[in-house]
């Protein structure tokens, strides 16, 4: 009935492994636990292979990394059942009802996403700028989702048919980190695939630090900037993602080459701002935007 998918890559997943698969067994039904690590150095691997030695789990690694859409499709090609479940490896299960709320809205939906959360007290360490991010824009309710239910889909958390992953595999052009979920969330709009949002969000516990976060948000404009140009630069995607529209809107002034040299002379600064908390949002939507107004192949 539900096979639950998770791409492992450096991190340690027996405490999420063990309260799932503990949940599983309790619920009594068909679930498989599906693994599959993407590369990961030698000490988490050693780690992980325990979960092995768990009925109801398949633990496999790859010989390298894949990327995120890739392993995402790998894992729905390797599940048995017809409703998957997708997370991140860096997630702790809210309570011992996450599998059951999943299950009770499978048969009627073919994409439900639960959402995310964080712990309510602030790193005092460089992890705070992630941290602050994912408080405040990546935390909703499902009442908020709900509202376009497209541009929320986040794929941390999500329920979806293994039918309509063999539909809409996930794109494997996109390679490194960030975007394929705008790109998804997307593919199902223009589908006519609506998202069906609930509350059952998982805790994302594996912060990264400001400069990770800071390399990784670069990764993502570059997969930003290719899913503008692979999309015809629809305005309905721009629609979809603030930085995005943004820069049209720059654009349409002719103002996106200013702010790209202006951003030249301010880099420097704000990257030291975000890198010593307490950060502001203010200064890191600066930042993306001087990024990808400085993307020569978006001009």
């Amino acid at each position: 009935m539900l096979s639950i998918c998770i791409p492992v890559y450096n991190f340690d997943i027996t405490r999420l492994v063990k309260d799932l698969h503990r949940q599983a067994l309790e619920l009594d039904k068909a679930i498989e636990i599906l693994l599959l690590d993407d590369g990961s150095s030698e000490d988490f691997k050693i780690r992980n292979r325990v979960l092995k030695k768990l009925p109801l789990v398949r633990y496999e690694e790859l010989p390298e990394n894949t990327g995120r859409s890739k392993i995402r499709n790998l894992l729905a090609a390797m599940a048995r059942y017809p409703h998957l479940i997708f997370m991140d490896c860096d997630s702790a299960v809210p309570d011992n009802h996450y599998l059951g709320r999943y299950l009770d809205v499978a048969p009627e939906n073919p994409v439900v996403c639960g959402g995310r959360s964080y712990q309510p007290d602030p790193p005092n360490d460089n992890t705070y700028l992630r941290w602050l991010f994912g408080v405040n824009r990546e935390v909703k309710s499902a009442a908020e989702r709900s509202k376009n239910p497209n541009h929320s889909f986040m794929t941390n958390n999500f329920l979806i048919s293994k039918e309509l992953v063999k539909k809409f595999p996930f794109n494997e052009n996109l390679k490194g980190y960030g975007h394929e979920d705008t790109l998804f969330g997307f593919e199902l709009k223009k589908n006519g695939i609506a998202i069906h949002h609930i509350e059952n969000p998982l805790l994302h516990i594996g912060l990264e630090t400001a400069e990770e976060f800071l390399r990784k948000t670069r990764e993502g404009i570059k997969n930003l900037v290719k899913i503008y140009h692979m999309m015809d630069k629809d305005p309905e995607l721009s629609n979809m993602v603030r930085v995005l529209k943004t820069y049209e809107n720059l654009r349409r002034f002719y103002f996106y080459r200013a702010y790209g040299l202006i951003f030249n002379l301010m880099e420097k600064p704000i990257v030291k701002h975000l890198n010593e908390p307490p950060s502001r949002l203010f200064f890191f939507d600066l930042y993306k935007l001087g990024i990808i107004c400085r993307q020569a192949s978006i001009r």
